[in-house]
């Protein structure tokens, strides 16, 4: 099968995370896969995490400058044109491509809204099916009766060695590290450790460049505080293999808010998630990750997990059991029998 996708790609956003994910395990699939980005002017550099392949063709800006060479996507042969979040897209220009694209191929549009938009833009276009990956976003059956529910791929399982992944990256070896990571709109939550772990344990605080941190400017014994850009997925797992527990902590939103493309990235690389009980952004995760309510509970459960190998076990085979049943290849195969049968029955989702 020849499928289309016009996303951002290798960005730090949910549709890159998702889309590479799913462009990966199609091209493993032996399928032929074109993706349609965003020119690289269009962003910060420090916010692209990989390098493109061959099948990467960038061509469009984002939204706000409302830009496309239409040369590669209609010079281009494919049987599905897939679309993720497009809000981040230059809509107008799309609507005018979007007819004859739709007399050439079967239209899917993979959507990453928390609510019902109230512009037009979202409206315009006439779907051969819509998509979405959390369960909450079913207020879309109001408007395209027949969209379908299709989990999120995970990364897949993968395995580090610890003490390799901590030289590379000039850590301690002695210590048991915490990772909170603080890119991407996650917060450095945990500011102090409990006497406890003092001694044991290192806090690690991964934030962009520029990130105001008071404690960078003097930071306790216990305490490693990394500037970086936006990491490659390698870079991410280097520190992921090399940590105890990461913490991820984003917290409740005003409005409703899609699941956390982050967790279905990190959850395959065997290194215990604690977020937080109060926030919307994982809500399908129970026993794969650890939840705590405040700090001191978080404090709790990180000592309990140092100290309980059994409990540190059963977390880690949770989250492997839930990355493996929402594996990329599984997701992907799901997407594929949808094509299948848009191909042969025509229509519009």
């Amino acid at each position: 099968m020849k499928i289309a996708v016009m996303t951002a790609f290798h960005t730090d956003d949910g549709a890159s995370v998702h889309s590479e994910a799913l462009v990966r395990a199609w091209i493993g699939m032996g399928h032929k896969v074109l993706v349609f980005s965003f020119v690289k002017d269009d962003f910060v550099s420090e916010r692209f995490t990989g390098k493109d392949e061959r099948h990467v063709i960038r061509c469009f800006g984002v939204r706000n400058n409302n830009y496309i060479d239409p040369r590669p996507i209609l010079t281009a042969h494919f049987d599905i044109f897939v679309v993720e979040n497009l809000r981040i897209l230059p809509v107008g220009e799309l609507a005018k491509l979007f007819p004859e694209i739709r007399n050439r191929s079967r239209t899917v549009h993979i959507v990453h809204e928390s609510n019902l938009p109230e512009g037009i833009w979202f409206y315009q276009f006439l779907w051969d099916k819509v998509v979405y990956f959390d369960k909450r976003q079913v207020f879309l059956e109001g408007i395209y009766p027949n969209a379908e529910f299709i989990p999120f791929p995970c990364f897949p399982v993968r395995k580090g060695i610890k003490e390799e992944s901590r030289q590379r990256l000039d850590l301690p070896l002695n210590k048991k590290i915490i990772f909170m990571f603080c890119q991407r709109g996650y917060m450095p939550y945990l500011r102090d450790l409990p006497e406890e772990l003092k001694d044991s344990a290192v806090l690690l605080f991964l934030t962009p460049f520029n990130y105001e941190l008071l404690e960078k400017e003097s930071t306790p014994p216990w305490m490693i505080v990394r500037e970086e850009k936006a990491l490659s997925k390698e870079r991410f797992d280097e520190y992921l293999f090399a940590a105890d527990a990461a913490i991820f902590h984003k917290s409740q939103s005003r409005y409703h808010r899609v699941v956390s493309s982050v967790i279905f990235q990190v959850i395959g690389a065997g290194c215990p998630i604690f977020v937080p009980k109060q926030s919307e952004f994982f809500q399908p995760l129970q026993d794969e990750v650890v939840y705590y309510s405040d700090a001191e509970e978080l404090n709790e459960r990180l000592i309990e997990l140092f100290e309980n190998e059994e409990k540190r076990k059963k977390v880690s085979d949770a989250a492997e059991v839930f990355a493996r049943m929402n594996s990329a290849e599984k997701i992907a195969n799901i997407y594929i029998d949808l094509f299948t049968r848009i191909l042969k029955e025509g229509g519009n989702g």
